[in-house]
C-alpha cells in the first residue's frame, strides 16, 4: 500500500447503528491514498466486530484497541497512530461526502492552513424521511475564508448565541501539531476538539473554514450528550488558564472573555441547583449579579418548558428507524450537499465514484 496522504480518525464506542455507514464513507472517498484510523474505546455492542470486517475487506482500516481513560485519551491514541501528513476526524455516527478529503486537500495545497474544516449538513433520519440542513448559513458562511483565534474563540463562548466553529470537525497538519506538541488534553470531558484547536492558533497556527458541506452530521435520539457538571467547567477553566498568551491585544481579551464566559457557566449552574432546591432566593442572587448567568438560565429555562409542551427542535425528538439503506442515503446526501456546483463543476455529478480524484496536480 502507498504511503498514506491522508489519515481519517475515528475513535469510537458502542455506536454499532452507524459506524457501517461512516467507515463506507471514509472508504468511498476519492482520495484513494488514505488510511482509516479506528480505535475503539471498549464497545460491547458490536461495534469493534463491524471495523474489524472493514479491516478485513480494505487494507487502508486499522483497527486499535483504546485505551479507555476517557474520549481525549482515545482521540490521542489516534493522533498517535496516524502516519500522513495531515489527518481529520470522522465521528463513528456521522458520515462523509466522497469529496470531503478532496476539498480539504485541495484547500491546504494552497493556502497551507495548520487547521480547516468544511461547513457541515446536518441531516436525521426518520423512517424514510430525511430532513436536512446546513450548519452554517447565511451570507458571511458562502465562501472560503481564514478564520482568527479571536474570531474562534469569540464565537465558542457559552450560551452566547453565536454559531460555534468548534463543531466543525478539523483536518490538522500533523507535522505543526508534533511540532508544538500539541495533542488533546486528557482533563477535558467536554470541548476537547475546541480546546486543540485553541491552542493550534495561539501557536501561530492559522485556520481555514471551507463552505462545502461535506461533513455530514447526523442528529439522532442516541447522540452522545453530556450534562455539564462543574467539574467539566472547571476543567475547562484550568485549560484556559494554561494557555499561552499572545501578543496580540484582541486575543487576549477574548481570553479574559473566555474565562469570565466559564464563570458564568459555573454561577448558571448554582442557580439551577438552587431552583431544584427551591432555593429561589440564593438563585435571584446569583442572576442579579452575573447578567450572563442570567441569561444562560432565562434559555435553559425555556428550552425546557418547549421540550415539556412537545415543540423542541427536530433534532430533540426520537427518531422512528430508519428505512433508508446506506445506499439510499449517500446518494440524498451527497445531493444535497451540491459540493459540485460550488466548485464550478456544474450539476449533475456530486456523487462521485471512489477513485474519481479531481485534486488538481495530484496523481492516485
Amino acid at each position: 500500500m502507498t504511503d498514506p496522504l491522508v489519515s481519517i480518525l475515528m475513535v469510537a464506542r458502542n455506536t454499532a447503528p452507524f459506524v457501517d455507514q461512516a467507515l463506507r464513507s471514509a472508504r468511498e472517498q476519492t482520495v484513494r491514498a488514505l488510511e482509516v484510523v479506528f480505535v475503539d474505546d471498549g464497545s460491547t455492542d458490536g461495534t469493534a466486530q463491524i471495523a474489524q470486517r472493514h479491516a478485513d475487506e480494505d487494507p487502508r482500516v486499522r483497527v486499535l484497541a483504546g485505551p479507555q481513560e476517557g474520549l481525549s485519551a482515545v482521540r490521542n491514541a489516534s493522533l498517535r497512530a496516524a502516519r500522513a501528513p495531515l489527518a481529520l476526524v470522522l465521528d463513528s455516527d456521522d458520515m462523509l461526502h466522497p469529496r470531503h478529503c478532496e476539498v480539504l486537500m485541495e484547500d491546504w495545497r494552497r493556502h497551507k492552513a495548520h487547521v480547516a474544516g468544511t461547513n457541515m449538513l446536518e441531516f436525521e433520519v426518520s423512517g424514510s424521511q430525511l430532513e436536512t440542513r446546513p450548519f452554517a448559513r447565511g451570507p458571511e458562511w458562502g465562501a472560503p475564508r481564514f478564520i482568527s483565534a479571536a474570531e474562534y474563540l469569540r464565537r465558542g463562548m457559552v450560551g452566547a448565541g453565536e454559531l460555534s466553529l468548534g463543531y466543525l470537525k478539523p483536518l490538522f497538519d500533523m507535522a505543526f501539531l508534533r511540532r508544538h506538541s500539541l495533542v488533546y488534553d486528557q482533563r477535558l470531558r467536554i470541548g476537547e476538539d475546541i480546546d486543540l484547536v485553541i491552542r493550534a492558533l495561539l501557536a501561530g497556527g492559522q485556520m481555514r473554514y471551507l463552505p462545502q458541506c461535506t461533513y455530514h452530521y447526523r442528529r439522532h435520539s442516541a447522540s452522545t450528550s453530556h450534562r455539564v457538571t462543574e467539574a467539566d467547567l472547571q476543567a475547562l477553566l484550568s485549560a484556559t488558564d494554561d494557555y499561552r498568551l499572545p501578543a496580540a491585544e484582541t486575543v487576549a481579551s477574548v481570553l479574559a472573555a473566555r474565562r469570565d464566559n466559564l464563570q458564568s457557566a459555573l454561577a448558571h449552574l448554582d442557580v439551577i441547583s438552587a431552583l431544584k432546591q427551591r432555593d429561589y432566593a440564593g438563585a435571584l442572587r446569583v442572576v442579579m449579579r452575573d447578567p450572563a448567568a442570567r441569561a444562560m438560565t432565562v434559555a435553559s429555562i425555556t428550552e425546557a418548558l418547549l421540550k415539556r409542551i412537545g415543540r423542541q427542535p427536530a433534532s430533540r425528538r426520537a427518531s422512528r428507524e430508519s428505512l433508508l439503506d446506506r445506499a439510499s442515503l449517500s446518494r440524498q446526501l451527497c445531493a444535497r450537499s451540491n459540493v459540485d456546483s460550488a466548485l464550478g463543476r456544474g450539476a449533475g455529478s456530486d456523487c462521485p465514484q471512489p477513485g474519481d480524484l479531481r485534486l488538481s496536480g495530484t496523481s492516485r
